[in-house]
């Protein structure tokens, strides 16, 4: 049982292990200061030492994170399901939706900034704007993927479009709605950390700039592996509700 699980964890983290072990030989062989380079050992040092500010910033980063990417897939579905039922909102939505992911999201942080304040309200909208397009294409190709005969065979039995949508489509969209979860997972966590690296949010990208800030290299590569650690903890819970929802649907 242990060796399995020993196996499974290094056949999927092996290439993470080889970049600790060759970023270790750099750091030893060509002697770097801890300013410039420090090595992995210093840097999993600096986060058990100070395990309280990164967990509380971590917690923070998450939230905004699972709350940005929640809300973020809900306006997919929405704008989706609302293209579905109308072709003239679907000619609205759709080049809007297109525009909205074409703008680097780096740009809207100062816009939001001033308009809602420096607070974690502006950073939920900053992961949710970078979070909705996946959920909107997904759903929308699954809405659209329907077989033409199973809406005919729902307007036989009498059922309005809305029923149609409720008990034919939107079954068939939900796997695209979690694979999107999935996909926007990571981009939810880095949206967060950037902004709060912009904005001096409180959160791990706060303290990325801090540590920045005062040369504390140790530290600010630790906010950054916590920050990575935490991104694949979120698609790993992003996958396995994915592979659930599959299983429940075939």
């Amino acid at each position: 049982m242990t060796r399995s699980i020993v196996t499974n964890l290094f056949s999927r983290f092996w290439g993470l292990l080889a970049v600790v072990l060759l970023w270790d030989g750099l750091v030893r062989w060509y002697g770097f200061n801890v300013i410039v380079l420090p090595d992995p050992v210093a840097v999993v040092r600096a986060v058990f030492t100070d395990w309280r500010i990164y967990g509380y910033n971590t917690a923070i980063t998450l939230t905004v994170a699972v709350t940005g990417l929640l809300l973020g897939s809900l306006l997919g579905t929405v704008l989706a399901v609302m293209g579905w039922v109308s072709r003239v909102v679907s000619g609205m939505v759709a080049p809007a939706a297109l525009v909205v992911r074409s703008v680097p999201f780096i740009i809207l942080i100062p816009i939001f900034s001033r308009l809602l304040g420096y607070n974690l309200t502006m950073v939920v909208l900053v992961v949710t704007l970078l979070s909705f397009f996946p959920s909107f294409v997904l759903v929308s190709s699954g809405l659209s993927s329907l077989p033409p005969a199973a809406v005919d065979l729902g307007k036989v039995f009498g059922a309005t479009r809305w029923r149609a949508l409720i008990h034919i489509a939107l079954p068939a969209a939900i796997p695209g709605l979690f694979a999107s979860i999935r996909l926007s997972a990571s981009r939810a966590v880095l949206g967060a950390m950037v902004a709060e690296f912009l904005t001096g949010i409180d959160g791990l990208g706060k303290l990325f700039l801090l540590a920045r800030g005062d040369l504390e290299s140790e530290r600010a590569f630790a906010a950054a592996l916590v920050a990575a650690l935490a991104a694949i903890l979120l698609v790993y819970f992003a996958e396995r509700l994915e592979a659930a929802i599959q299983r429940r649907m075939t």
